[in-house]
């Protein structure tokens, strides 16, 4: 076997392992979210009275997708940028079972606050 036999072989394997990533869901997607917290993941409790209306985008031009009660206890998936609400810019992607939008201004962190979302620190 000759040493370049030997670097295809490698090329090979790594390949495949990449290939098999992607396929159990550690590919592309998985790579576009920041890990979470030390502790697990991000925590959110609502703390808008009237409750939080969720958006399809980090600001409220953006369409309405739901919305959740005060007190609802969300997971934080990352954070943007966004709209300024109440004085707060920052928006949180959240796990709300759809892709949806909160206001920072509504939600305060439980422990850690989420990482900025992937190149996307304006």
């Amino acid at each position: 076997m000759t040493h370049l036999s030997q670097i295809r072989r490698g090329a090979a394997a790594v390949a495949s392992a990449a290939l098999l990533c992607g396929v159990l869901g550690a590919g592309p997607a998985a790579a576009a979210a920041p890990p979470p917290g030390a502790h697990g993941t991000y925590q959110g409790r609502v703390i808008a009275k009237t409750g939080l209306v969720l958006r399809s985008g980090p600001g409220t031009g953006y369409r309405a997708v739901g919305s959740l009660p005060y007190g609802t206890v969300v997971t934080l998936v990352c954070k943007v940028n966004g709209q300024n609400v109440g004085g707060n810019p920052r928006w949180y992607k959240l796990d709300a079972g759809r892709p949806a939008w909160g206001a920072a201004r509504y939600i305060t962190t439980l422990g850690e606050a989420p990482a900025w979302c992937r190149g996307d620190r304006r």
